[in-house]
């Protein structure tokens, strides 16, 4: 599969609604249900962007953003909860590839225009880690 984003949510409906917001704005898309999917999922070097619910099974989102710290290369992130207590959000955007924090429910459109901006973005610009977390 080509350059892609990887959508990291248990929750199949909100999945299906976000892979669609973005596949009409032509961006390929891959799910992971729970947080060890999306570790062998992240394996691919074509994930070019993360989208990351933080309630997931078997491995929490904040567990996988815990292991994505650690790896040499990582997918731009946002990041999507109901619940971002101060603490977290602090903790969050101390990761220099998390680019923007959202609390459910949010603007699918924004939301859009965020992704296809990190889709977008040239190899090298996306893995820097130069950037900082986006806005919540």
């Amino acid at each position: 599969m080509a350059r892609h984003v990887l959508i990291a949510d248990n929750d199949r409906e909100v999945a299906a609604l976000l892979a669609e917001v973005l596949q009409r704005f032509g961006i390929p898309v891959r799910h992971a249900f729970d947080g060890q999917q999306a570790m062998e999922a992240l394996a691919d070097p074509e994930v070019v962007a993360l989208v990351c619910d933080l309630d997931m099974p078997r491995v929490t989102g904040a567990e996988l953003l815990q292991w994505l710290a650690t790896r040499p290369h990582t997918p731009s992130t946002v990041v999507i909860s109901g619940f971002l207590d101060p603490v977290l959000v602090r903790h969050l955007r101390a990761l220099p590839f998390v680019r923007q924090l959202l609390h459910k429910p949010f603007d699918l459109f924004g939301f859009a225009e965020t992704v296809r901006r990190l889709w977008l973005e040239p190899a090298v610009e996306r893995r820097d880690g130069v950037s900082g977390a986006g806005e919540q």
